[in-house]
């Protein structure tokens, strides 16, 4: 009777280890599934924010265009921006979800409506009074301090989303930690308290030996709950710092060696090759990483060349009998399979993972389960990843020409200068206007007049060297930025700059002028000027002189 009781206490312990090695993954996940949708929910909020501070920029971009112009086209991405903001802005406030975060989204909303205003009467202003009277309320800087306030106030919104998500990473690899131990206390009392109930079993009377025979078969169970928690909970792992490593590169094609180096982790055994989209084309993606070995792959492939791809799901072909990919170089055997899984975040491509060698059986399932699993959360990363590129490409460079634009410029300026101070070597300013542009607009249309720039912009990069900054100041003036360059060195620079454009054909790709010139102001440090706004227009000035000697030259400050 005693031996009866204390089994029954031992198979209790067994059965109250079994339940909790149980919960354990279903705890998990339940936490990893909150702790992701506060993450996205924290990361859609900066995104909401980021795209009213870029929609503010542009409309700040075409009023300044249109100042210096007076030209109506400048003047339709703030055309846009008004009609979008009052739904986003709207979209923000329904979203926000706490005290702080509702105050910051009215104040940023309060400061937008402020900015619009400030752009609405300058644009005003400019049409009844002319470029003189619009430039000294610019001056002001009102409308300056309220882009400052509306980028500080985003910026720290942005910081305090990052600090969030830092958080919820932490917590989520510290629950993971939890779990792992709670999973390897768990194994060993169970092998403790199986240890016991054998010493038991072997006591008791030969009509207890099912008992004990029913017992180790749920002992077998146990240990194969414990070995997948186990085995799930480094998958975890391993997941979250792959996501971690992609999150810090600093472009999308920098993540294929990452990728390289942690799916041989996740699927050992298995080879694979990572493509991702081009940003140039929506149709062709580029091998970027390989990993295992893989068969040979080609460097790029179009989207009808994977049925993954043309179906928008993952792709397996199990042996001849399948439909095979264009893409395969090499015939796939009866024994390994392979799996394509596209790439997919938010209803849009970034690339493709091709898996090979995935082992035959019912291991192929767990090993398909969780390569989907990883492919899902590396397409929401790299995602992620393009859209931060993609917004620092924006900050920087013209959209039309390429080249730098003139916030850019202006930081650069001052940089140059500064470092030319410290080192006692000149820095040299070239101001490029294009002779008769407005003739060209109006003669050709502005898809000409687009075409033109870009060729002019492509020529600018050409007769530069590798240091040396080509912006677009504006319409069509633009400016090159020649650190350690004589006003001499400029000025020839400037001169076969020059005669380069007269010679080629302005528009290549059809209509257009025959001929285009260009008018150029040369000026240097400190032979010229000793800051950046003496340097600007002692530049301006030269450029003034080109013009009225007759366009088409290079004039060099006096």
């Amino acid at each position: 009777m005693r031996s009866a009781k204390y089994l029954k206490f031992v198979a209790f312990a067994v059965f109250a280890v079994m339940v909790l090695v149980a919960a354990v993954p279903f705890w998990l996940n339940r936490s990893v599934n909150v702790l992701l949708a506060q993450a996205r929910a924290e990361l859609l909020a900066q995104q909401r924010l980021d795209a009213i501070l870029a929609s503010v920029r542009d409309a700040e971009t075409a009023q300044r265009g249109f100042v210096i112009t007076g030209n109506d086209t400048f003047l339709e991405p703030y055309e846009r921006t008004r009609r979008m903001l009052p739904s986003a802005l709207h979209d923000a406030k329904e979203k926000a979800r706490t005290d702080a975060e509702r105050t910051t989204v009215w104040r940023i909303s309060r400061l937008v409506d402020l900015k619009l205003a400030e752009l609405e009467e300058t644009i005003l202003l400019r049409r009844r009074a002319g470029f003189e009277a619009t430039e000294r309320v610019v001056s002001s800087l009102r409308g300056k301090q309220y882009m400052d306030e509306l980028r500080q106030l985003v910026a720290a919104e942005d910081a305090r989303g990052k600090a969030r998500r830092d958080a919820l990473r932490a917590d989520l690899l510290a629950r993971s930690g939890r779990s792992f131990t709670v999973s390897v206390a768990a194994t060993a009392c169970n092998i403790l308290a199986l240890g016991v109930l054998l010493l038991v079993v072997m006591r008791m009377l030969r009509e207890r030996r099912a008992i004990a025979a029913q017992l180790e078969t749920q002992a077998g169970q146990l240990a194969e709950a414990v070995a997948l928690t186990s085995r799930r909970n480094r998958e975890l792992k391993l997941v979250a710092e792959l996501l971690r490593a992609v999150e810090a590169v600093p472009a999308v094609v920098d993540a294929g060696p990452v990728i390289a180096r942690f799916m041989p982790k996740l699927l050992p055994g298995v080879a694979g090759t990572l493509f991702l989209l081009r940003d140039d084309d929506d149709n062709m993606l580029d091998r970027q990483a390989q990993w295992g070995r893989p068969s040979d792959q080609p460097w790029a492939i179009d989207i009808d060349a994977c049925w993954g791809l043309r179906h928008g799901a993952r792709y397996k072909t199990a042996g001849y009998g399948d439909p095979a990919c264009a893409h395969y170089r090499e015939p796939s055997d009866d024994a390994a399979a392979r799996l394509c899984i596209p790439l997919v975040t938010h209803d849009e491509l970034v690339g493709m993972v091709h898996l090979e060698g995935l082992t035959a059986g019912s291991m192929q399932e767990e090993q398909e389960r969780l390569a989907v699993t990883v492919a899902e959360q590396l397409a929401l990363a790299l995602g992620n990843a393009r859209l931060r590129e993609s917004l620092r490409r924006q900050s920087v460079l013209d959209p039309l020409t390429g080249l730098f634009n003139r916030r850019h410029f202006d930081a650069a300026l001052k940089r140059e200068l500064a470092r030319a101070r410290r080192k006692n070597v000149p820095v040299s300013l070239v101001l490029v206007d294009i002779d008769h542009f407005k003739d060209v607009n109006d003669g050709f249309g502005h898809a000409v007049g687009d075409a033109v720039l870009r060729t002019i912009a492509q020529q600018l990069r050409l007769g530069i060297r590798e240091g040396d900054i080509a912006c677009r100041y504006g319409g069509e003036e633009m400016v090159l930025l020649l650190p350690e360059c004589t006003a001499a060195d400029a000025g020839a620079r400037a001169e076969a700059i020059r005669v380069a454009l007269a010679a080629i054909t302005p528009n290549a790709e059809g209509e257009g002028p025959e001929r285009i010139t260009a008018s150029f102001g040369v000026a240097a440090y400190p032979v010229h000027a000793q800051d950046a706004e003496a340097l600007f227009w002692a530049a301006d000035k030269a450029l003034y002189r080109a013009k009225q000697h007759g366009r088409n030259r290079v004039v060099t400050g006096v």
